[in-house]
């Protein structure tokens, strides 16, 4: 099945200056995350216990992974061990596209969702 991310409704993102679309399956999801350069980040971290990968498609972001910080550049793939405190902590001067792939499948981030989010802040 070939996903139109254009025909995914898109939803606010974790912060103001983000947009999210996000498709599920049974077993995983994806979303399809836009984020302006001015985007406001706070630097604070939150863990779950899905697997996470982003993958940049244009652009750079800054994440903090545990007790480290990485830049990605477009065509990057980083991994997010279940569990891992991680966070989003800027965007370059273009802002950035990527995709977050999770595993379970995450519903809570479509639009519509009532249950509650799986993020954990500490």
């Amino acid at each position: 099945m070939l996903i139109d991310w254009e025909k995914v409704p898109v939803v606010a993102g974790m912060r103001a200056g983000s947009t999210r679309r996000g498709v599920c399956g049974d077993k995983m999801s994806a979303v399809l995350v836009t984020t302006t350069p001015d985007a406001k980040f706070d630097g604070k971290t939150h863990w779950h216990d899905n697997e996470q990968m982003l993958i940049v498609v244009s652009g750079s972001i800054t994440l903090k992974i545990d007790d480290r910080t990485v830049e990605a550049k477009p065509g990057d793939l980083v991994f997010f061990p279940p569990g891992c405190r991680h966070a989003a902590i800027g965007v370059g001067p273009e802002g950035c596209v990527y995709y977050e792939l999770f595993a379970p499948a995450r519903p809570d981030q479509l639009p519509g969702w009532v249950g509650r989010s799986v993020l954990r802040f500490d």
